[in-house]
Parts: structure tokens; C-alpha cells; sequence
């Protein structure tokens, strides 16, 4: 033995001797919080790009398919978590997971419904919104909310199933307004009773756990929906604002229209002119393009506000609008204002019951100047 010099030997547990796929579910293991965080957030990176209209088939039945699949795994927790499931031999390196895919599912609904609900807000209230869930799941998975784990993925899912219904119902009506909204509300609440009569059967010993982790977080986020429905603060999906700007003048050609700006080019960032250089017999051409489903007829109104400074915000005009949805770049109108004065303007798209679609601000400014400002044109 003397003279003998044997190299040293690893621990089987050095992460370097195991193969990749244990060294990842190691990793996955010991920082499982942020890891499905992770997931989440890529749900919502992911259906950035791959979301397209609202009105797509294929979009419709990803969502159901979404939806359903979110139930049933959150419904199986729940009655794992009461003795009424235990998930076969087959099957258990599946439901290790069944966490992280629910959350990525979650997060691809949540974007989907963050793009079509807040199309027409600001960037920032978009992104306060993703922020706000991220926060929520984050919260969820840390180890003294453990235990209300459930209860938060399926308040989660009752916002994805209200908001999938809000759009869909007044798709297939092919109108919005209070009567749709109610229905939508009526189908979301029968999908989640079907839900909970289905758990109660697997759980009749437990009537109370029911109503703590699936009845009253969508109750909860039903009340809260509705009061933001009749506050006006939801969008009137699925009608959204393609495209909207100030000009000097629209006209037709053919099935376009030609728009023309006088707006230097270096003021890249305004949607044509809002800094508007008046004439004397110019008029304020107010563009708009509206998407909404096909088959989709309602009735739109334009209103025009000018800022006194003294009284603040004063109407001048409403003039209305009827659409015809089903064109992919949207349904194009151009709203006229003849009779104006200088000073800041605000053009406002309003549903029916005044719910904002979209809005563009506007200065209109007296030209002086001799020589006659350069002017543009833009085809939509």
C-alpha cells in the first residue's frame, strides 16, 4: 500500500458528476418559486407574438382548451389536497409539475386578455397591470401563502374564464352593451357552478373547502369585474382602435384613403397633426380606424371636447358612428370639424353608453406665416 497515491473521489452529490437532466431538476428544486414566476412571465412572453385577432378560431379554441385544462388541474389540486385524488403511479412525475404548467397556461390567457383589454391604454397602464400579476404569483409561491395557493390560482382563472366570456359572448351576439356584459356573466357563473357541482361530488364530505377555494375567490372577482364594467374603466372589447390621427385633409381613392399632414417629418412621434397649423377655411380631419370582429355591427360616437381654462373640458360636438366589422385593417372613418377656435382639442371615441375606445389630443394653432406649410400624404 506504501507508495500508493489515489486520486479523490467526488461525492455522488457533486452536481458536476450528474447528467444534465438531474442538474436541471436539482436547480428546479431548489429555486422552484422563482422558477415558476418564470414560467409565468413566459407565458405572457410568448403570446406577445403569437396572438393575432380576437375574432381567429384558432384563438378561440387555444383559450377554451386553456381554460379547461387550468380547471381540471386546479380542481385535481384541490381534491388532492382533501384526500379525494391521488394521482396514478404513471402519472406522478407529470403532476410534480402540474404547478408550473397550470401557471404558464395562466399566463398565456392573461396576456392574451392584457393585449385585447388594454389595446387602446397607455404603455404604462399596461405594463402596471403585467407587474401587478407577476407580484401576485410571486406572493403565491412564497412559503407562508402556501396553503392559499389554490385559492389564488383559482381566483386567477375566474378572471381568465370572466374575461374570455366578456368578449366572446358579445362576439357571437355581434354587439356590446349592458345586455351582452350581463350574459357574459351569466355564462362565466354557469361554467363555474358546473365546476364546483363537479368537485362536490368528489368531495361531498367537504362542502365547506368549495366554497372557500373555488365559489367566493370568483365570486369576489365577479363583483369586482362588474363594478369596473359600470365604472367605465374596461375597455368595449372586442372593438379595438387600429389607428387614429389629425389631418388636413382625407379623401377616397378607390378602396383608400389618402391622408395628408403637413407635420415635419422630425416629429416622428405624432399621430399626424396634432400640432395643428390653421388657415383660414381649413378644417380638422379627425381619421379613425376601428377593429371589430366580422358580422359585428354596433354604433360608435365621436366626441369633440376643447379645454377652457377656466371651466376645463367643454363638449363642442358628437357625431356618430356606425361600423361594419370583419376588415382586417379595421373599419375607416374620418369625422370633420368646420368650426373651431385655437387652442387644445381632445378627440374622444366612445362606445354607445360612453365607454372610451380611444382618444388623441390636438393644439390648434393660428399660421401666420406667408409661405404655406409643406404638406404630406399617407395612404391607409
Amino acid at each position: 500500500m506504501i507508495g500508493l497515491n489515489p486520486s479523490p473521489i467526488l461525492p455522488p452529490s457533486a452536481p458536476t458528476s450528474w447528467p444534465l437532466g438531474a442538474r436541471v431538476k436539482k436547480f428546479y428544486f431548489e429555486h422552484e418559486p422563482a422558477c415558476t414566476a418564470g414560467f409565468f412571465i413566459a407565458g405572457f412572453l410568448f403570446d406577445m407574438l403569437a396572438v393575432g385577432r380576437i375574432d381567429r378560431l384558432g384563438n378561440i379554441i387555444q383559450q377554451a382548451a386553456y381554460l379547461f385544462l387550468c380547471a381540471l388541474l386546479t380542481g385535481l389540486e384541490l381534491s388532492e389536497i382533501y384526500g379525494g385524488f391521488s394521482p396514478p403511479r404513471r402519472l406522478q412525475t407529470f403532476w410534480r409539475y402540474h404547478t408550473t404548467a397550470t401557471h404558464f397556461m395562466l399566463g398565456t390567457l392573461l396576456n392574451i386578455y392584457t393585449v385585447f383589454y388594454f389595446k387602446s391604454a397607455s404603455l404604462g397602464a399596461s405594463l402596471t397591470f403585467l407587474l401587478i400579476l407577476a407580484a401576485m404569483l410571486a406572493v403565491n409561491e412564497l412559503k407562508p401563502f402556501k396553503t392559499s395557493g389554490t385559492t389564488m390560482r383559482m381566483g386567477i382563472l375566474s378572471l381568465c374564464l370572466i374575461s374570455y366570456c366578456t368578449y366572446l359572448v358579445p362576439m357571437l351576439v355581434g354587439s356590446i352593451g349592458t345586455w351582452p356584459f350581463i350574459g357574459s356573466m351569466a355564462a362565466a357563473a354557469l361554467v363555474m357552478g358546473a365546476l364546483a357541482w363537479l368537485l362536490q361530488r368528489r368531495l361531498s364530505s367537504q362542502p365547506y373547502a368549495i366554497c372557500k377555494h373555488v365559489l367566493i375567490p370568483f365570486a369576489a372577482v365577479l363583483a369586482c369585474f362588474t363594478w369596473l364594467y359600470f365604472a367605465k374603466l374596461i375597455p368595449p372589447v372586442p372593438l379595438s382602435i387600429s389607428a387614429i390621427g389629425i389631418y388636413h385633409d382625407v379623401s377616397r381613392v378607390g378602396d383608400r384613403f389618402v391622408l395628408t399632414t403637413t407635420r415635419p417629418r422630425w416629429k416622428f412621434w405624432q399621430r399626424g397633426d396634432q400640432s395643428f397649423l390653421s388657415r383660414p377655411g381649413d378644417k380638422v380631419h379627425c381619421f379613425i380606424s376601428v377593429f371589430s370582429p366580422a358580422r359585428f355591427k354596433d354604433r360608435l360616437q365621436v366626441r369633440w371636447l376643447f379645454l377652457d381654462l377656466v371651466a376645463g373640458w367643454q363638449e363642442s360636438d358628437v357625431m356618430p358612428l356606425d361600423i361594419i366589422g370583419g376588415r382586417e385593417g379595421g373599419f375607416r372613418a374620418d369625422t370633420i370639424k368646420s368650426r373651431y377656435q385655437p387652442g387644445r382639442w381632445r378627440v374622444r371615441v366612445e362606445t354607445s353608453d360612453q365607454r372610451e375606445l380611444g382618444c388623441i389630443d390636438l393644439t390648434v394653432t393660428e399660421d401666420d406665416s406667408a409661405a404655406a406649410s409643406p404638406t404630406h400624404t399617407v395612404l391607409r
